[in-house]
């Protein structure tokens, strides 16, 4: 995108269009001259057919007629190539406001998809990206026809003024009326399309929610939540199209109904001229033809009106996407800051202090306190401080953050495409661009169109990384139900389980290598032989790097050095009573450390230790779902290598 084009500029509706005017204006300065040229062509039409009827009234059908015939079949000719090359020019106008703001948005969500779909519904974002960029472009596109539009009324008013001044002048007056009668219309259209396009924003997320969740619906049966859900949405999208249909339905009356009332007028006023001998036969033809015409471009610039309504409404929709602010950025950085990435994890929010180089479960009645905890410890937004080595994270740049601290969320989200690239992600590289040519040759040829993105093939070495990765997540099913390493996954990896999913998600956060990682019910979906395979193999795979596991799984915390017993507070309780109770019972724990009282973020550590110790505390074995110690070669033991 280029600086005329940039995203601050995106952020102001108007400035964008603007600038959208701007960038098209070569298409739509070619396209409205030739737009005026057809219109001029189609618009001479009417003075030749009127003096082909005077020259026949006059000398009958002689030769002198051929002139006349021959003009009007070149005109309809002219008018056939001018107008196509016209269309040819608009459809570039319509791209450069389509392409340049759809893509805009859509980068914008790309760069910072977390900020926006905080922002706006998933629904919403879908529309604005693809119906609402549509209408900007038809903007760009009706606005070289009206400008044609304008250029062809005026000569073609002086003609009628030189013909008859009082009949020329009622038609010129007559279709600024219209056009007001038209724009009276618009505001309450704006309006009531703003409040239709928000609805349809809530319907296509209520869609697009359950698209990704039908196999859960369907579950748990959900299904007629769902349904009436989606009828109470779909009814108020009816509700809303109708006010903007009853609106638009009166605008289309007024389009078609004024200019023929216009036409009548005219077409009686110029007749009443012929019988008093004032006109011509012919240029009582003309006229009429003169005002048929005139339809034509008041009908283009009661479109352009039309359309404005509705690309001002997609325009601020884009407006919104590209000013959301980022939830991240590197406007705090410190040159000489520096990460040290086996030092320990802070959260400064609860201070719960998470030792480096050692795998830490972090338990809590809420697990999604605990969840939060751990997505904030890998910087997803600079409003909370977490320091790595004694450093805060917002004083280091965020690509270096992302190398750094990895966080797998508890969803197991996978993308189509080859298994080993999904788990590698970006350290597959992409396939060579292609040049026209070759794409084309491809896409008409036998290979399937995705090949354009395929990724290119892989290294011995890189192989290895995936392997590796899913022996670690124990996917070894994985890989064979696929077909190997190349196997394709469908979109969102349908065509996988849930806990098949799941090892793909933990498999492809094993594969960054990352100095610290940190997981988030890595195994809340696997049978207890694989979960207990998972964690040895866990374990061993991360000796030495900082793992932190949010998990109530006995065995994923029989394999952590250490075990941080979470307490989620309702509010800012004070670390007295719970404190000293806390205290009482590690004391009970044996070799459990005592509760240190870190309020804030709505967390507080209550007690840590190895699995065996905190299993004496009652309130850790009521979330572990085990009451008393657990025995230790029960947690390790259970599957093969």
């Amino acid at each position: 995108m280029t600086d005329a084009l940039s995203p601050r500029i995106l952020a102001d509706p108007g400035a964008w269009v603007g600038a959208l005017l701007r960038h098209a204006r070569l298409p739509l300065a070619a396209a409205s001259i030739l737009s005026a040229l057809s219109y001029l062509v189609v618009g001479l039409i009417p003075a030749v057919l009127g003096a082909v009827v005077d020259t026949g009234l006059a000398h009958g059908l002689t030769a002198r007629l051929l002139p006349g015939l021959a003009a009007l079949v070149g005109l309809g000719l002219l008018g056939a190539v001018v107008g196509s090359l016209a269309e040819m020019f608009s459809m570039g106008a319509w791209a450069c406001g389509w392409q340049p703001s759809g893509r805009g948005a859509a980068h914008r969500l790309g760069e910072h998809p977390r900020a926006v779909t905080r922002a706006m519904a998933g629904g919403d974002v879908v529309s604005t990206v693809t119906t609402d960029a549509d209408a900007i472009g038809e903007l760009m596109y009706f606005a070289s026809n009206v400008i044609a539009s304008l250029i062809a009324t005026l000569v073609v008013g002086v003609l009628m003024v030189r013909m008859d001044a009082g009949l020329g002048l009622l038609v010129l007056l007559g279709v600024p009326v219209v056009l007001l009668l038209i724009a009276g219309l618009l505001k309450p259209l704006n309006r009531r399309m703003s409040h239709q396009r928000e609805e349809q924003g809530r319907l296509t997320t209520v869609t697009t929610d359950v698209v990704a969740g039908l196999r859960v619906l369907r579950g748990i049966g959900g299904e007629p939540v769902y349904s009436a859900r989606y009828a109470e949405a779909s009814a108020r999208v009816r509700d809303a199209g109708i006010k903007v249909a009853s609106t638009q339905a009166l605008l289309a009356a007024i389009r078609a109904g004024a200019p023929m009332i216009l036409t009548a007028v005219v077409v009686g006023a110029t007749a009443s001229a012929a019988l008093d001998g004032r006109l011509s036969a012919g240029e009582f033809v003309a006229f009429y033809g003169y005002t048929t015409f005139l339809i034509w471009p008041m009908g283009a610039l009661a479109d352009l009106m039309q359309f404005m309504t509705r690309a001002w409404v997609g325009t601020k929709k884009v407006a919104r996407i590209a000013a959301t602010a980022p939830l991240v950025d590197d406007g705090a950085v410190d040159p000489d800051a520096r990460l040290d990435p086996g030092g320990d994890l802070v959260d400064t929010a609860t201070g719960v202090r998470l030792r480096g180089g050692a795998m830490t479960g972090l338990v809590c009645a809420r697990p999604g306190a605990s969840a939060a905890l751990a997505e904030r410890l890998g910087r997803p937004d600079d409003t909370a401080a977490v320091t790595l080595g004694g450093t805060d994270l917002r004083r280091v740049p965020v690509a270096e953050v992302r190398r750094a601290v990895v966080v797998s969320g508890a969803r197991a989200e996978a993308f189509a495409g080859p298994l080993a690239g999904e788990v590698l992600g970006e350290a597959v590289p992409l396939a060579p661009a292609r040049d026209l040519e070759e794409l084309v040759a491809l896409y008409s040829g036998p290979l399937r169109p995705d090949a354009t993105r395929a990724p290119a093939p892989l290294t011995p070495e890189r192989k290895a990384d995936a392997a590796r990765a899913l022996r670690v997540a124990a996917a070894g099913d994985v890989v064979d139900s696929l077909g190997g390493l190349e196997g394709q996954l469908a979109e969102k990896a349908r065509n996988l389980s849930g806990g098949q999913r799941q090892r793909v998600a933990l498999a492809r956060a094993v594969a960054r290598r990352a100095p610290v990682l940190v997981l988030v019910e890595p195994t809340s979906a696997l049978d207890s032989h694989t979960e207990a395979l998972v964690a040895r193999r866990l374990r061993a795979e991360r000796e030495g790097l900082t793992t932190v596991v949010v998990t109530a799984s006995p065995l994923l915390l029989g394999r952590c050095d250490e075990v941080v017993l979470l307490e989620a507070q309702d509010g800012a309780a004070g670390a007295g009573g719970a404190g000293k109770a806390g205290a009482g019972a590690a004391e009970g724990a044996g070799a459990a450390e005592g509760t240190r009282s870190a309020a804030g973020g709505g967390l507080r550590e209550l007690a840590r230790g190895t699995h065996r110790e905190l299993s004496a505390l009652a309130a850790y074995a009521a979330v572990v779902g085990r009451g008393g110690a657990v025995r230790e070669d029960a947690v390790r033991g259970g599957g093969a290598s």
